[in-house]
């Protein structure tokens, strides 16, 4: 390219830089998107659904304004405080009633022209507290010939939750984290995070985690004889049985074991049963236990009798 030529053309470059200036500096009418956050919300109150995150806005102003607000547009602040009712749930706010304080906040030389939209509407709960239950979520097994002794403590055990009352109505519990472990043969001490809700459901909880604690022991199996009680047995009736004992094996802590006697456990046969069901048997029934034992079993299951006459 010869030295007219580049001439040439850094002419026609200024050329159209120049009029571009000339252009923009001259003001104009256009829509801008601004991006809002709502403030003073009324604090009885809790946003159910997230109401709109931009406004259009016509305004006045210069190309470069217009420009700049459309590349970088500023966050507004909208004040939420005066809501006007639409029903129980449903409420909007005006706009142009706030025209000064949004216009305010433009960059200078930019004027507000009108909104596009009047009102933004907004979906509201009443702000609710309620205590409620914490659900345990687990997949637990343990070694070989170990069990879990006694009940799972959590702690709290429940806990405070705040939010919108259309949700609190049917909130049950709240869940933890599922906690998962294998081949235990110890006592577990974890904390556990508490499901947490989503972020538009606006719901809270007093703690986000709870403490999970029990003992595990080895067990061992016990075998106990035990007399059993015969019940609804008429007056003028008596009965031999076969056997006049019941065999009962169990599981039990192997520390525990020497506690276990024949009067932690209660069987009875109820003898007005076996009459209505024109059964020639009895049927042996666990009606009490220690809460040391587990996985009671009864031998046999069935006690022949004959009427003495």
């Amino acid at each position: 390219m010869n030295s007219v030529s580049k001439n040439f053309a850094l002419f026609f470059l200024v050329s159209i830089v120049l009029w571009f200036l000339t252009k923009l500096s001259k003001e104009y009418e256009s829509t801008v998107t601004y991006p809002v956050k709502y403030q003073n919300l009324p604090k009885d109150k809790l946003v159910q659904k997230v109401p709109a995150s931009e406004v259009d806005i016509h305004i006045k102003a210069t190309g470069f304004k217009i420009l700049s607000g459309k590349l970088f547009p500023r966050t507004l602040e909208v004040n939420a405080a005066n809501l006007f009712s639409k029903s129980k749930n449903d409420y909007y706010l005006l706009l142009p009633q706030q025209r000064l304080a949004i216009q305010k906040q433009m960059n200078t030389g930019v004027s507000i022209d009108h909104f596009i939209q009047d009102s933004v509407t907004m979906t509201l709960g009443v702000l609710s507290r309620k205590k409620v239950p914490v659900k345990l979520v687990s997949d637990l097994s343990y070694e070989a010939g170990y069990h879990i002794n006694g009940d799972i403590a959590v702690t709290p055990d429940s806990v405070t939750v705040s939010g919108p009352e259309s949700i609190l109505d049917t909130l049950q519990f709240v869940s933890t984290t599922k906690f998962s472990q294998s081949e235990i043969n110890e006592p577990v001490r974890k904390e556990l995070l508490l499901e947490m809700f989503t972020s538009d459901q606006n719901v809270n909880l007093s703690v986000e985690k709870v403490t999970v604690d029990f003992s595990v022991e080895k067990f061992t199996e016990g075998t106990m004889k035990v007399p059993f009680t015969v019940l609804n047995l008429p007056e003028d009736v008596t009965i031999n049985t076969f056997p006049k004992e019941v065999e009962l094996t169990y599981k039990v802590a192997l520390s525990q074991f020497n506690q276990i006697q024949s009067t932690s456990f209660q069987i009875e046969c109820d003898y007005q049963l076996s009459v209505e069901n024109n059964l020639s048997y009895l049927i042996p029934k666990l009606t009490q236990q220690s809460d040391l034992v587990k996985n009671v079993k009864i031998a046999p299951n069935r006690i022949d009798f004959v009427i003495e006459k």
